[in-house]
């Protein structure tokens, strides 16, 4: 397994002071000097990357900025046919639900019969008539089309 390596020649003019300064430092800190370079190295990427997220980011182009606007609009025109289509739904919702209601005393009339029914008879009746409510709620309903 090989082990990453970082081989620097310190050939260049200043560049022996440098390194005695470097050794200097680490042993004052009391560490090694790969630990030195190691920690120096970490500190300028932080810097870097700091002072890159604190740029300013490049300003937008006309066109950019019109092609946004463009988008944006059709973004709002699309908005506020899907909330008219959705105003129409609703408002034939509450017109079948006003519709069921007032058929509410036809569905289920009040027991002022005193015969006793029997239950294949009632249940037969009940199914004719929530078929016949079935039918006339569904032809009254005008359900939203899709041209808004």
């Amino acid at each position: 397994m090989s082990r990453p390596q970082l081989n620097i020649k310190f050939d260049g003019e200043g560049e022996k002071e440098l390194l005695e300064t470097v050794k200097t430092r680490a042993q004052d800190e009391r560490i090694s000097l790969k630990e030195f370079v190691l920690d120096a190295l970490k500190n300028r990427l932080t810097v870097h990357l700091a002072t890159q997220s604190t740029q300013p980011k490049p300003a937008l182009t006309k066109p950019e900025v019109d092609e946004l606007k463009r988008r944006i609009v059709d973004i709002q025109i699309s908005l506020m046919g899907e909330v008219r289509k959705d105003r129409k739904q609703i408002a034939a919702l509450a017109e079948a639900i006003a519709l069921i209601e007032s058929r509410l005393d036809v569905l289920d009339p009040p027991n002022t019969v005193t015969v006793e029914e029997d239950s294949q008879a009632r249940q037969s009746r009940q199914e004719e008539t929530w078929e016949n409510d079935a039918v006339d709620f569904l032809d009254a309903i005008s359900w939203g089309d899709d041209n808004g």
